[in-house]
């Protein structure tokens, strides 16, 4: 079951003509355009990084290490109790994260 997270973001007069006419072009709602693109883009984001972290991580760790480093970072595992309850806490202080 999917989950809708709202989010508000300001843009310019001339961002959202932008954004409205590839919206168009592509047959989506700006919405749905601005999130497809910017989902496209955080994957490509985090697929560089995994290139780089494979790059840089036998220049510092043993060949050893360097495998299970990677391996952990591309492992897909369930949250812990503990980080579950981090993260309950941590959204209810309503911290807003600028980073």
């Amino acid at each position: 079951m999917a989950t809708n997270y709202p989010t508000t973001v300001r843009i310019d007069e001339y961002t959202k003509t932008v954004l409205d006419s590839a919206a168009k072009y592509t047959n989506q709602t700006r919405s749905a355009f601005m999130v497809s693109v910017a989902r496209e883009r955080a994957e490509a984001i985090l697929k560089e990084r995994r290139v780089t972290m494979r790059e840089i991580a036998p220049m510092i760790l043993s060949p050893r290490d360097s495998k299970i480093f990677i391996e952990a970072l591309e492992s897909d595992s369930e949250p812990s109790d503990a980080l579950l309850a981090l993260k309950k806490n941590y959204d209810a202080l309503n911290i807003i994260d600028e980073t």
